[in-house]
């Protein structure tokens, strides 16, 4: 997939007429949960680490977070990406045979556990790839959707990506 394939794709869904997640979490998910899943399917086929895998999602939330989890949940299944949710307390039972987990508001605590088992951390919470706390998420630039990635953050969970995003991608 070229770099140049990446930015028209992106190109296309910021054109996309889109709204803000509710009021609530409107500064923690600046990118409509249903918009920025679809932009994380393109960043999960740029992985070296899943390629040619079948990927199994777990999305982690929390009771205030659960309008999050099932827009998430029914956004990646219907982009043909396997997905489960769980709480944060069953993360160990649920969420062992994972290749990627979603954090939803409130679910930071799942980061140890992606580092632990080398699972890829995405979110839609650009702050928490800012500060390094999870390796991939999506959020604004310049008034457009923009995939961020934490470098440190992403090889402490043992993750490689195609030079191919990070010509499109905000690196911290």
């Amino acid at each position: 997939m070229s770099g140049s394939y990446i930015i028209s794709l992106l190109f296309v869904v910021m054109t996309l007429i889109f709204t803000v997640a509710p009021p609530s979490m409107a500064q923690e998910i600046p990118v409509q949960v249903k918009l920025h899943v679809v932009l994380l399917k393109k960043v999960l086929s740029l992985s070296k680490t899943l390629q040619g895998k079948q990927v199994k999602v777990v999305i982690v939330y929390t009771d205030a977070s659960s309008f999050v989890k099932d827009e998430a949940l029914n956004g990646f299944i219907a982009i043909g990406i396997q997905a489960t949710a769980c709480k944060v307390p069953q993360i160990a039972q649920e969420a062992s045979d994972a290749d990627v987990i979603y954090i939803a508001p409130g679910a930071n605590a799942a980061q140890k556990f992606c580092e632990d088992k080398g699972i890829l951390s995405i979110t839609g919470m650009p702050s928490l790839t800012e500060s390094g706390k999870v390796s991939v998420s999506v959020g604004i630039e310049a008034g457009k959707p923009k995939v961020f990635i934490s470098l440190p953050r992403s090889k402490l969970e043992k993750q490689e990506f195609s030079s191919d995003l990070f010509k499109v991608a905000k690196i911290f």
